[in-house]
């Protein structure tokens, strides 16, 4: 490490600051997408439900399991709980409250994804049971998706720390704050395809 205010390890090329600044910009356009794509199952929602064709809605009336629904949203929120508590750990460098808060993190949402997957085992409909089931399966879905993608990422900073030679938390804190935001953004979509989902259908 190099002294002063400059933060550059061994293998980088140029300040930390410069791909933390890079690394910011990158996370807020990719939640602002993420948010943008699922606009289209809001519009959806809206569109479809006011329309109605031919009653085909939700013509076999279709009721996801309100349970199954709610723990995953229980798990997202704590997963999401759980990575802004290890952003805020990382800059008050506390190294134990981050590996809490990242494991916490891990933890659960590894458990959203799996009674996600439950789910659709027991769901009882498919994307073709009409236009709720398919506006059902696809947002779900695709927000399952992210959820892998994420925990990916969550795990790989978590990774990095079990290497004796792996970075420090000053290094690993502008990741850990892009992931905060990333996830919390997704955290909020989850919660607003919650409410619309499984009590305004």
């Amino acid at each position: 490490m190099t002294s002063g205010t400059e933060v550059r390890p061994e293998y980088a090329y140029e300040d930390v600051a410069v791909g933390d600044r890079n690394l910011t910009v990158a996370t807020r356009l990719g939640a602002a997408g993420q948010a943008f794509f699922f606009v289209s199952f809001l519009f959806a929602f809206f569109y479809l439900r006011a329309l109605n064709t031919d009653g085909r809605w939700n013509h076999h009336d279709l009721q996801p399991s309100r349970a199954y629904g709610s723990v995953i949203l229980v798990c997202v929120l704590g997963s999401v709980a759980g990575t802004f508590l290890a952003a805020w750990a990382s800059r008050k460098s506390d190294a134990g409250l981050w590996r809490i808060g990242m494991l916490a993190a891990i933890g659960l949402a590894v458990a959203a994804i799996v009674v996600q997957s439950v789910q659709y085992v027991n769901l009882g409909f498919g994307p073709g049971d009409g236009s709720f089931a398919a506006v059902f399966v696809g947002w779900t879905g695709l927000l399952a998706a992210n959820m892998v993608g994420v925990l990916y990422w969550l795990w790989t900073l978590f990774a990095e720390t079990l290497n004796r030679r792996g970075r420090t938390l000053e290094l690993l804190r502008p990741s850990t704050e892009a992931v905060a935001v990333y996830w919390g953004t997704l955290g909020l979509i989850e919660l607003v395809a919650f409410i619309l989902l499984y009590f305004a259908a």
